[in-house]
């Protein structure tokens, strides 16, 4: 039943004969998500919300009061409850997108699957391997950078491009090893990182375009706009960017659904 789901939530073309990625209808789906999902994904989204709102608002007004025990413990009551919710609302918007929304509106507010712990445990693998490999490309790069900064800095259009080339490889590792999280987070055993590295086999560069591209510009957007001391400008910009994480694990499962669907469509008696 699953399985079946996982299908008809795919966006059209997405089952192609030469198994590549499609990237337009992908990302054009996932563009879709934030407004076709968007009564369930307040819901999941309301605890990270107002945690993440209160404790913008706590840093914005105890700015001058430093020292105060009571403010530090709260402001870390809020720091994890962001986390948590943060974690509980990415597992759950996978759950959505691969699963369809009916799982979420039966159950409760605060829905703790379970499968969160697997979540963030992949998620830190990812990045602790991706940094062993990274090492090399800063060490053979950061006497460039250190030697380029003031040059990097003055132009921005530099500054990025270059920022951009280094981070290639970086998305590239990531993407092909991120596809364990959309499984985890539907609680399909038996997954890895190699499965991963190896599902995503043809469609290397294909998922880091869908991957890294949105959060990589509208990166550069926010470097370049300029930054206001002001809790309304705050919460715009982390208005803006819970869109761009709703529509990057959007991207991330219907990839991993693709990907999925094709292993099986080759493999049907595994």
């Amino acid at each position: 039943m699953r399985m079946r789901n996982i299908q008809m939530l795919a966006p059209q073309g997405v089952i192609s004969l030469n198994n590549n990625l499609p990237i337009i209808a992908t990302f054009l789906e996932a563009l879709s998500f934030p407004y076709k999902y968007y009564r369930v994904l307040l819901k999941i989204g309301f605890p990270l919300i107002i945690s993440v709102t209160f404790f913008l608002i706590l840093n914005h007004f105890s700015s001058g009061s430093d020292g105060n025990i009571a403010l530090v413990v709260f402001g870390v009551i809020l720091v994890l409850a962001s986390v948590l919710s943060l974690v509980m609302a990415i597992v759950g918007c996978h759950r959505i997108f691969l699963l369809g929304p009916d799982i979420v509106e039966e159950s409760s507010l605060l829905n703790w699957t379970g499968n969160e712990i697997k979540y963030i445990g992949w998620w830190v693998l990812i990045w602790l391997c991706t940094a062993l490999i990274g090492l090399p490309f800063m060490i053979i790069f950061m006497p460039f950078i250190a030697s380029s900064a003031e040059n990097l800095f003055d132009n921005q259009v530099m500054f990025f491009t270059v920022i951009g080339l280094i981070n290639i490889p970086i998305y590239y590792v990531v993407s092909r090893w991120s596809l364990v999280l959309p499984s985890s987070a539907i609680d399909k055993h038996g997954k890895s990182l190699t499965w991963s590295w190896g599902i995503s086999s043809g469609n290397g560069w294909r998922l880091t375009l869908l991957i890294g591209f949105l959060p990589y510009v509208m990166d550069i957007i926010f470097s370049l706009l300029p930054t206001y001391e002001s809790i309304i400008f705050a919460l715009f910009h982390g208005l803006v960017w819970i869109v761009v994480g709703v529509i990057e694990i959007g991207l991330l499962s219907l990839s991993y659904n693709f990907l999925v669907n094709n292993e099986i469509t080759e493999n049907p008696d595994e």
